[in-house]
């Protein structure tokens, strides 16, 4: 009798506390673009459109859509919002009716909305890169445990102009360094061992005032200069007065190499012929298995010893 009534008891208890839950209700916030980059050349007194499709794949919400300027953060590509005022943004605009930038609109959960950007470069813009973000800002209001609260989240399109006289700008590219690891104590010519995994870095500065992509390899060659292996880097952007680390898309994995090798990398900026290059010389050698062993027969021959 007293169970049942504990067990009455916490049904009771269970059911005042469902009545008195609140739901809660969060707002998520997913966005898409497409082109998620524009590259273009452009003469002084010349315009160019694009269109960007902008998709709402979260909640209702509401957008508000800018050019800000950005630049390089580090080495490895990756960029940054700008504080500082770039004299470009004056060279956009949109050429949808009811939409100026900077332009606010609301999109509903699914919808999408097409934007025609419009870039103009006046006669007497000088030549130079630019290096822009079409950003979209997206805000939302919701409820979270009744209480109203705000979610918020941004998405942009990279704009990559340059404004060229020609129409073809000089592009100039310096080696800033081109490196092998994992290097034994830092040595000179860099001594790596047969089961280490070679692993190459190459850092190219852009020297002149426009951007480019690189295009180039490493060829590797073996004791008997012998072309063993290409190593193609990726063609990405190297943004004027900035250095980056190009990577490539494929390894070097040899069986088990033992000897001399040497490492050439080329470089040439898309649409020039201004190659740099650079050769690395190293060597390999199973260092670690030969050490092994040496301690081996060094603790057999001291054991002999002393037993003598």
């Amino acid at each position: 009798m007293i169970n049942r009534c504990k067990l009455l008891t916490t049904i009771v208890c269970i059911s005042l506390y469902l009545s008195f839950y609140t739901p809660v209700q969060a707002q998520t916030v997913s966005l898409s673009i497409w082109p998620p980059i524009l590259d273009v050349i452009i003469k002084p007194g010349k315009a160019v459109t694009q269109v960007f499709r902008f998709t709402n794949n979260g909640d209702n919400t509401t957008i508000t859509a800018s050019i800000v300027p950005f630049e390089p953060a580090d080495n490895f590509g990756h960029v940054k919002l700008s504080s500082t005022p770039s004299p470009a943004t004056a060279y956009f605009s949109l050429q949808n009716a009811d939409l100026n930038l900077p332009a606010t609109f609301a999109l509903k959960a699914g919808e999408s909305q097409e934007l025609v950007l419009k870039i103009r470069v006046p006669d007497t813009a000088p030549e130079a890169d630019h290096y822009l973000t079409f950003l979209f800002d997206s805000s939302n209001l919701g409820l979270i445990a009744g209480t109203g609260t705000k979610t918020q989240g941004s998405i942009g399109a990279n704009v990559l102009l340059t404004v060229s006289k020609t129409g073809q700008p000089v592009r100039l590219a310096k080696i800033d360094s081109f490196t092998l690891s994992p290097c034994l104590f830092n040595l000179s010519p860099c001594l790596l061992d047969s089961f280490d995994q070679p692993q190459f870095k190459f850092l190219v500065k852009n020297t002149g005032r426009n951007r480019f992509k690189a295009v180039g390899q490493i060829d590797i060659r073996n004791t008997f200069n012998k072309k063993i292996a290409t190593l193609g880097f990726r063609q990405d952007n190297v943004l004027a007065n900035s250095s980056r680390y190009l990577t490539s898309d494929t390894t070097w994995n040899p069986v088990f190499p033992v000897g001399r090798y040497q490492a050439t990398a080329a470089i040439t900026p898309e649409d020039s012929t201004n190659t740099v290059s650079q050769t690395l010389t190293f060597l390999i050698l199973p260092y670690k298995a030969l050490l092994i062993l040496g301690l081996f027969w060094f603790f057999f021959y001291l054991i002999k010893k002393l037993k003598n």
